[in-house]
């Protein structure tokens, strides 16, 4: 079988349709949500870089477990924690939601926190999310425990 070509304006507003295609998609992508997860583990090796004469170090290295989620917000080198909007628990399970409003150079971030540790992992929330929210058990003792990924729309 032998395909021709008759149909030679069908195929120029194929061409002109693509474009088109693309730029719903791109607009799409701009405005879907993001999940942030953050790993469930880090290996920290700790490291003093001064030490007093007479003093020895005892540093503890070791595995680390992922105890928080939440937002922070930068301006410049400024950085600091965004208390939630709101927050709700129902029954062991604690919903905090945060609205965001960038701008005046403000960069939102998730920042993860791991037990015995001051270290921090931190994502970039994408320029278009206004709103992130996170989710985790509460232990009696008020600590969070099985830390879901972090939505952001």
């Amino acid at each position: 079988m032998r395909f021709t070509r008759p149909d030679q304006p069908f195929t120029t507003a194929r061409r002109r349709a693509v474009p088109l295609a693309l730029a719903a998609i791109a607009a799409h992508a701009s405005t879907r949500a993001a999940t942030i997860t953050c790993p469930p583990t880090v290996i920290e090796t700790p490291f003093v870089s001064s030490l007093l004469a007479g003093w020895e170090v005892d540093v503890r290295a070791g595995r680390r477990t992922l105890s928080d989620a939440t937002i922070q917000r930068s301006r410049g080198s400024d950085r600091g924690g965004v208390a939630p909007d709101a927050t709700r628990l129902s029954g062991r399970q604690e919903t905090a939601t945060w609205t965001l409003s960038p701008g005046e150079g403000s960069v939102y971030w998730v920042a993860c926190s791991y037990g015995g540790t001051s270290a921090l992992l931190l994502q970039k929330v994408p320029d278009t999310a206004r709103r992130c929210t996170a989710t985790y058990e509460v232990l009696q003792t008020g600590h969070h425990l099985n830390v879901r990924p972090v939505e952001c729309e």
